[in-house]
């Protein structure tokens, strides 16, 4: 819906008019002083003319008799005034109440068909909260809004429009799951000819969220395919979807195949996941995907060989060698040729070179990087951890803070969403009401 372009005119017209009319008698403001009183008075324009047409729509749309739930026929009352939370600040509008005496229902047609919840944001300012709510805490969240909008939120409503949205995206992961073990949609889904992607990655990882009574680890899948940026050489990871769960290994574990179905990664030409060395990360990976390409993430495994140094050599030059010729036999894929001289390390270098002989064995088969470079493979998890940082570190590890569980998964999967540009389709899920 837009406005005439005649009509814009004469507004504007008008606006002008009024200004100059102000200026001969009051004088010139500055610019910034004109800027924000234009924009207070557009505030103003768009908070009556909002609610106006609602009340218009109201009249205009809904006659004297309505279809109630029940079959039977509601007949309107009186019309009763409402506020909503806009993006232009409060607006108040009179809708029709109807009452049916077959059921007893009662209700406002306005506000069921155009999903408005009196008292509450509309659905584009739920969704200016929920990501003003996801950036920064809460309290923050109500300042940035009263600058950018100059409305004045509650912390309580931020928080709870952000977690709705986290809300509604738990949903699509449950109806995900659902379909996921759903026979006849399985079947449908294979009857379906669709284009093989060429190559999906997945990584997984495990970062810590501190809970009201105690820390509890959040996992969290990254699906994604690897291309070239524009302008630079180097690859990188697009189209990127993040999926986040503070529940058991067993239900992370159906979450992890159900969202592969829905980024289509089963049906790639290669599959392949990067993540660390963690055991239970390689036996979900196991399980769901064994025909995936298996890669130990190159920089966890250096990272395993800097202990060992630390402790073989009292010299930083000494160590910086050690690790140079290390990390070439790893580049080139002489796992056991790192094994055999880790073997003949002296005692005294104990545990790291007792942690590193593990790590190395149990993923030998995953540290191939020379054949993983030679089929241009990514080698790196930094998607998944930079999904960690920005979904947990950055949001719910703010300083002082302490979730309650329901909240910390609210908010990072409102996160995750934002993250995986599935914002939009989000917050345009129906409202609670």
């Amino acid at each position: 819906m837009k406005c005439s372009t005649s009509t814009m005119k004469a507004i504007r017209q008008l606006l002008i008019q009024d200004f100059e009319a102000q200026l001969e008698t009051e004088g010139y403001p500055t610019a910034n002083q004109l800027e924000q009183s234009l924009r207070s008075e557009l505030q103003t324009i768009g908070q009556e003319i909002f609610g106006e047409l609602l009340s218009r729509m109201d009249e205009c749309q809904n006659s004297s008799q309505a279809k109630c739930e029940c079959g039977s026929r509601a007949h309107r009352t009186a019309r009763r005034p409402a506020q909503l939370l806009s993006v232009f600040g409060w607006v108040h509008y009179r809708r029709a109440n109807y009452h049916c005496e077959q059921c007893g229902r009662r209700g406002y047609a306005l506000d069921r068909q155009q999903q408005l919840r009196p008292g509450r944001a509309t659905q584009p300012m739920a969704a200016l909260l929920g990501l003003a709510g996801i950036t920064v805490s809460f309290e923050e969240a109500r300042h940035h809004i009263r600058e950018y909008l100059q409305v004045e939120v509650g912390i309580n409503t931020i928080r709870q429009e952000t977690q709705l949205i986290g809300e509604r995206q738990r949903q699509r992961e449950r109806e995900m799951l659902d379909r996921s073990q759903d026979l006849n949609h399985l079947q449908q889904r294979k009857r379906q000819p669709v284009e093989a992607k060429k190559r999906v990655y997945g990584s997984i990882d495990g970062v810590f969220v501190p809970l009201e009574q105690d820390w509890k680890e959040a996992k969290l899948v990254s699906w994604y395919q690897v291309g070239v940026r524009y302008g630079s050489p180097e690859p990188h990871a697009q189209d990127i979807q993040y999926h986040i769960s503070l529940e058991d290994s067993a239900f992370f574990s159906d979450l992890v195949w159900a969202t592969a179905l829905e980024y289509q990664a089963d049906r790639a030409q290669e599959l392949v996941f990067v993540c660390d060395g963690a055991p239970w990360i390689w036996k979900l990976v196991e399980h769901n995907f064994p025909q995936a390409v298996q890669i130990v993430d190159w920089y966890h495994a250096c990272q395993y060989l800097h202990p060992a140094a630390e402790a073989l050599y009292a010299t930083a030059e000494q160590r910086a060698d050690w690790l140079a010729e290390m990390e070439t036999l790893l580049w080139e894929g002489q796992v056991e040729r790192i094994l055999q001289k880790i073997r003949k390390l002296p005692k005294r270098v104990g545990a790291p070179a007792e942690q590193l002989l593990s790590y190395y064995s149990n993923n030998r088969q995953r540290m191939r990087y020379a054949d993983f470079r030679r089929a241009n493979y990514f080698i790196g998890s930094g998607t998944v951890e930079s999904g960690c940082k920005q979904i947990v570190s950055m949001r719910l590890k703010r300083s002082g803070a302490r979730w309650s569980k329901s909240g910390a998964v609210a908010t990072a999967k409102a996160r995750a969403a934002w993250l995986s540009n599935d914002w939009l389709a989000v917050t345009q899920l129906p409202l609670a009401v």
